[in-house]
């Protein structure tokens, strides 16, 4: 947030920031190791999202289910925040605009999030066909994060084991769990979980865009995903999201056509910031 509020002010070049602090999560749950803020109960979640607020954040996330980077036995599908904790984060959000998003990997945390009202599910690894109804009937963005769990499948002699194996048992369900999403019509928004292992920021939005055509999306849905999609989810439609009169110039100018090889956009290209050419 401290970042976002610099930019702001012009004092760095940097992407728009909307920043949420640390995500919130139950007593040991993900997260809990350094990254987020241990919570329980929906009166301590409705605080600590107040203060969250108070200090800045312009997103609120929280953590429905165990996942991939945590050891102490946790896994992807285990259920962590409640529906109830969970709503009250959204209700305190959305009072004052501001989107919730849920670290949600297995099924039941899922179908969790859905029903506490958040406004984008990230991972979203298993999808049961209920699930993906749900989405569609609430409208709720997945963020898929492809990047993560490819990033950590291609260096096995550089994480740790247990690390390692819990990637592997998901990554397929992963795969299968968006094409069908995306088959079925869900919103997808481009996202990368940058910061986790070997999942860097320089190259990952492109390349994730490329593992999003490969799961089903054409070209110009990918585009749309990572544009328009993630700009409207986020409340900053106002000002980006689309190249249009009024809104700030952020663009990037590539050798040959995107959107009959999305593959273009993890090549050389030109981008532009408040219409200002910053490589």
């Amino acid at each position: 947030m401290s970042l976002a509020r610099l930019e702001q002010l012009g004092a760095i070049t940097a992407p728009l920031i909307v920043g949420s602090g640390p995500a919130l999560t139950m007593t040991g749950g993900h997260g809990s190791a350094g990254i987020a803020r241990e919570v329980d109960g929906p009166d301590e979640v409705r605080r600590a999202t107040r203060q969250l607020l108070k200090a800045g954040a312009t997103a609120i996330k929280v953590m429905a289910t165990g996942g991939v980077t945590s050891r102490d036995g946790e896994q992807p599908d285990q259920v962590q925040l409640s529906v109830a904790e969970m709503a009250a984060a959204v209700a305190e959000a959305h009072h004052r605009n501001v989107p919730v998003a849920a670290h949600a990997q297995g099924n039941q945390g899922i179908k969790n999030a859905i029903l506490a009202g958040v406004d984008s599910i990230e991972h979203a690894i298993f999808l049961d066909d209920e699930a993906i109804e749900q989405l569609l009937a609430a409208d709720i963005a997945v963020v898929p994060t492809f990047g993560a769990p490819h990033a950590i499948d291609q260096n096995p002699e550089a994480v740790p084991a247990w690390m390692y194996q819990k990637n592997k048992a998901v990554i397929a369900s992963h795969q299968q769990s968006i094409a069908r999403a995306i088959s079925a019509g869900v919103r997808l928004v481009m996202g990368t979980d940058a910061g986790t292992s070997f999942n860097d920021f320089r190259h990952g939005s492109t390349q994730e865009l490329v593992y999003m055509v490969a799961a089903g999306q054409t070209p110009a849905e990918a585009l749309l995903s990572a544009t328009q999609y993630a700009a409207e989810l986020l409340r900053v439609a106002d000002k980006v999201g689309s190249i249009t009169v009024g809104k700030q110039a952020d663009f990037i100018i590539v050798t040959a056509n995107p959107l009959t090889d999305i593959t273009v956009l993890t090549g050389q290209k030109t981008v532009y910031r408040k219409g200002q050419a910053v490589n």
